[in-house]
């Protein structure tokens, strides 16, 4: 592309994007093209985003490929793999200071959705655990555990600690199955049942354990399959 063309196509797409924005139908290849201007200079970014999601689908799925895999590409570099990189920590970033207002939840799913934001972006399982006073209002969000529960598991003593730490009289556990569906396992079952014992036993009742997805929750207190373990004794 002559280079006044190239120059002149990326001011048409900043001034289109300042006066439109972006919104659900914005073709995919115009966000990370418009995104590549950035960190790709002197090359038309268009062909190399058409690439990105020809080969992962998606935006998110371009932004959860490994740094190593989008260096690869022909026209990236590690810099701009690292750029695209940014953008989720970023987003995780916006969405907790948003949410520091420390908001008070009226409802099982308002607790549900913000840890649905907590876990933006996450590919690893996490295990965390929301701490709440006596009015339902927000004390912190912990992540406490990484790892498959099945596997890794929850310290009991880690969730009593952090639960004393900061005063609860109430918890969410929560956790994330990154590549899967919000189903409660076996495993996911067993250990909310040890969680809530361990928590009953020093003053704190577990409310909830929430179940993320990639795009969507499960909360175990509202299924009348498991709703009984969150019954204070």
């Amino acid at each position: 592309m002559d280079k006044n063309l190239h120059e002149g196509h990326r001011e048409r797409a900043r001034q289109e994007f300042l006066q439109h924005g972006f919104d659900q139908n914005t073709p995919p290849h115009k966000i990370l093209e418009l995104l590549l201007f950035y960190c790709v200079q002197r090359t038309d970014t268009n062909p190399i985003a058409h690439e990105l999601i020809q080969k992962y689908g998606s935006v998110a799925g371009v932004l959860d490929a490994p740094v190593e895999e989008l260096a690869k590409f022909k026209g990236l570099s590690e810099r701009s793999a690292v750029l695209l990189k940014l953008i989720m920590p970023i987003a995780q970033r916006y969405i907790y200071d948003k949410q520091e207002q420390k908001p008070t939840f009226k409802s099982l799913d308002s607790i549900g959705k913000y840890i649905l934001g907590c876990f933006l972006g996450e590919t690893k399982e996490k295990i965390g655990v929301m701490c709440l006073d006596t009015k339902g209002s927000l004390i912190s969000f912990d992540f406490i555990g990484e790892g498959d529960v099945a596997s890794v598991g929850l310290s009991m003593r880690e969730l009593a600690r952090t639960t004393l730490h900061g005063n609860a009289t109430a918890a969410v556990l929560c956790h994330n199955h990154p590549n899967g569906i919000a189903v409660p396992s076996e495993s996911d079952v067993l250990l909310t049942k040890q969680a809530a014992e361990t928590l009953s036993k020093i003053g704190v009742q577990l409310i909830d354990h929430i179940i993320v997805g990639d795009t969507d929750f499960v909360s175990m207190a509202q299924s009348e399959q498991y709703g009984y373990i969150f019954v204070p004794n």
